[in-house]
């Protein structure tokens, strides 16, 4: 009997960046007919990566909010992937970046992601520019994307996916990891 992998993603940035419904367009669950509150402390949500080779991750979604900092980062440890966020409407969540990479001491990640969100939003504060070079100096994939209309979303899922999967099956197992299948049971097809 084969047992489930599991892994451990990290979604962290300042409050109100959109770390939530990037979750929720993860794993299928966003319901844009729902208000969105505010994460308090933090919040898990499962993503199945891939059913046939049982590939599971769970996403910690970490409230951004300050008082919450002291005891967030024991959550850093064990994980597998990061997911930093920040807004392009809200200069602070950029220049926040600097607080929440102290937090990052895992040298076993598989990857680490600079997520600019809201690009469908105006006026943009943070210049594709700025947010580039702070990924690059500290060895981060970068991503713009508007979470909630999906713009530019699937090309960050895409290389979420095959960082995970470049990282945990065999050479001969990667043309067989063919879906990502969500917990409400939608399949994208993937090859």
């Amino acid at each position: 009997m084969s047992t489930k992998t599991w892994l451990k993603i990290v979604l962290c940035g300042d409050g109100g960046v959109g770390k939530t419904t990037i979750a929720q367009k993860l794993t299928g669950t966003l319901d844009l007919s729902k208000n969105r509150e505010m994460t308090v402390g933090i919040d898990f949500h499962h993503l199945k990566i891939s059913e046939e080779n049982l590939i599971h991750a769970q996403i910690w979604d970490l409230g951004g909010q300050t008082q919450f900092r002291d005891f967030q980062e024991k959550f850093f440890e064990s994980a597998h992937v990061l997911i930093l966020t920040f807004s392009v409407v809200r200069f602070p969540s950029f220049l926040n970046i600097s607080s929440w990479l102290p937090l990052i001491k895992n040298e076993n990640l598989i990857q680490t992601y600079l997520i600019a969100n809201k690009i469908d939003s105006n006026p943009r504060v943070v210049s594709r520019e700025d947010a580039l070079k702070i990924a690059q100096q500290n060895n981060m994939r970068y991503f713009e994307i508007s979470a909630l209309t999906g713009e530019n979303f699937n090309d960050f899922q895409e290389d979420l996916i095959e960082s995970i999967k470049n990282a945990l099956l065999p050479s001969q197992a990667k043309k067989q990891f063919l879906d990502i299948s969500y917990k409400n049971g939608r399949t994208l097809e993937k090859e």
